[in-house]
C-alpha cells in the first residue's frame, strides 16, 4: 500500500473512535462511515425511544438508517 507523506500508517482504536465520535456517532450504532468530498455518509443502526435496538421480524435483521452530513462553504 503506498505511504503519503503526512497521513499516518495506522490509528490506536482510541483515535478512530475519537473521529468517529467527533461527529456526532455512536461507535456501538454504526454500520459504515464514509467521508466524501461533499459530506459524510454513514449507515446506522435505528433505535426505538426506550433506546432498544428496532428489528425487523420478517427480515430476522437490525434496520437501518442512512445517514448524510453534507459539507457547507
Amino acid at each position: 500500500m503506498k505511504t503519503i507523506t503526512g497521513v499516518p500508517e495506522s490509528l490506536t482504536r482510541e483515535q478512530y473512535v475519537s473521529l468517529i465520535e467527533s461527529v456526532g456517532f455512536d461507535v456501538k450504532d454504526l454500520r459504515t462511515l464514509e467521508f466524501r468530498m461533499d459530506g459524510i455518509y454513514a449507515e446506522v443502526m435505528d433505535r426505538d425511544e426506550s433506546g432498544r435496538l428496532h428489528l425487523d421480524a420478517a427480515r430476522d435483521e437490525v434496520v437501518t438508517n442512512r445517514v448524510f452530513i453534507p459539507v457547507r462553504d
